[in-house]
């Protein structure tokens, strides 16, 4: 599915004549919403390195009386040493490690972000910004590596505008019945595949319809929605903003979409690719380039000429950015809808990147990410990329037409997250654009990944292979 970038939207914390925008409380309306006992506690939660919310709730009363308190709220730094499976990464022990002695960092609400999660009774939440104990940001967050791509893009005069386009695996069992099978023998959402089609969505419409409510509900706009090619897979895609405020509404969507699953005992999957028989799902993000102020769009102008040719150039590189994880090299295959070619064509979806539109409000598409990609990582490696290309002048790239598939003569993707960690490893422009510290440490986060798998797993493969036969 398209999602437009057709006009300028709000930059999400307020609306028009400076008023919250829709779904966003003021402290004002959520203390007379807590004096009425209609919110009881409120969630502070920030993103972790894979891009979920981690934090703690705390009585709604005490975060109205502190929330002008910069201490008042805490986290272990430890939370940006785990991975996955919140293990310790023992590469990243210098990020408030046992032997510093596990200390805390503070939580600095967003209050641009507060807003009441219809998915949990009597809650708000609050995205919070994780703050050393001297006062400084925690370079290395995911929220704040956007935010600092972000300020280098506004030193060029412009901003960015995105919408994601987020599929999942709907099933009729729960997360605990999936786990119980080891994920086997689930029941999708559909019996056969159905993209676009109406009358197979009808059986899924108490769930969709609760996930549009509650998003509607919770500020998060919603362009467009339809069953999608995979059998049981659907797509709901977020409507444009703000590129800080786009990557928020994707965080805390994917959080409501399985939190609604649960308690409608339903699972959802955001893994790029669930079932290696199948098709993958995609997280394709639409960017545009505005002015400063948002007012303008720029999709004529030599900034975006020169953003979408450092995207094509340093695709490459940043592709650890847009596949994280060891399951997001299973999508890319031939005629799959996900890339395998990295060049760019005129509404062409079988390259990396799709540009749509003429004129001011022309835009790309980015079609690498998967599901599974932490929104913050991948939007600022885009930026970083385009931010990039417009330092070194380049010029747009070439439009190529017809089937990326059979083009072995363009550069490709990677097809593992070994060769995506050596690219990015030794990437001189990553390391120039992120900076060594943020560099170093999406790097550790990636090889711990590919550790885990490579140390301490024995797959289903190997059992059938070698139990008998070796």
């Amino acid at each position: 599915m398209t999602v437009r970038l057709d006009s300028p939207p709000a930059t999400g914390s307020t609306g028009n004549n400076g008023a919250p925008a829709p779904g966003i409380w003021s402290l004002a309306a959520l203390r007379e919403a807590v004096d009425a006992g209609r919110i009881t506690k409120v969630l502070l939660v920030a993103a972790d390195n894979i891009g979920r919310p981690l934090g703690e709730h705390v009585p709604a009363r005490r975060f109205l009386d502190h929330v002008d308190d910069p201490a008042a709220f805490r986290i272990p730094l430890m939370v940006w040493q785990l991975d996955i499976e919140q293990d310790l990464n023992p590469d990243l022990e210098h990020v408030g490690g046992l032997s510093n002695g596990g200390p805390d960092c503070l939580l600095q609400p967003d209050l641009a972000t507060l807003r009441v999660l219809p998915w949990i009774p009597d809650t708000a939440m609050v995205i919070c910004d994780p703050v050393l104990a001297d006062g400084t940001t925690l370079a290395i967050a995911p929220r704040q590596i956007l935010k600092r791509q972000l300020a280098r893009l506004a030193a060029h005069g412009a901003t960015v505008q995105c919408a994601s386009e987020l599929e999942f695996f709907l099933f009729e069992q729960s997360y605990e019945q999936g786990w119980g099978s080891d994920y086997r023998e689930l029941t999708p959402a559909s019996r056969y595949q159905a993209a676009y089609d109406p009358l197979v969505a009808i059986s899924n419409e108490p769930f969709i319809n609760a996930v549009v409510e509650q998003m509607e509900r919770a500020g998060i706009g919603i362009e467009g929605l339809a069953c999608e090619y995979g059998i049981g897979q659907q797509e709901i895609n977020l409507t444009h903003t703000h590129a800080l405020e786009m990557a928020d509404r994707h965080f805390i969507y994917k959080f409501g979409v399985k939190a609604i699953a649960t308690r409608m005992g339903k699972s959802a999957t955001f893994m790029a690719k669930w079932d290696g028989a199948g098709i993958g799902s995609s997280c394709h993000i639409h960017t545009s380039l505005w002015s400063a102020d948002g007012a303008t769009a720029l999709g004529d102008h030599s900034l975006f000429d020169g953003f979408v040719a450092g995207l094509v150039a340093n695709a490459r590189d940043m592709c650890l950015l847009y596949a994280p994880n060891l399951n997001s090299y299973r999508r890319f295959a031939p005629n799959s809808f996900a890339p395998t070619t990295v060049a760019c064509g005129d509404d062409n979806r079988t390259m990396a990147f799709r540009v749509i539109g003429e004129g001011p409000t022309r835009r790309v598409e980015n079609r690498i990410p998967g599901a599974d990609v932490n929104p913050y990582l991948a939007i600022a490696g885009a930026i970083a990329s385009g931010i990039d290309g417009i330092e070194r002048q380049l010029p747009f790239p070439a439009l190529i037409d017809g089937d990326g598939y059979t083009r072995t003569d363009l550069p490709q993707l990677p097809t593992s997250l070994p060769e995506a960690l050596a690219l990015f490893g030794t990437s001189e422009p990553a390391r120039a654009v992120l900076g060594d510290e943020v560099h170093a440490h999406l790097l550790t986060v990636g090889q711990g990944e590919m550790n885990a798998f490579n140390h301490h797993t024995v797959t289903d493969w190997e059992r059938r292979r070698y139990f008998e036969r070796t």
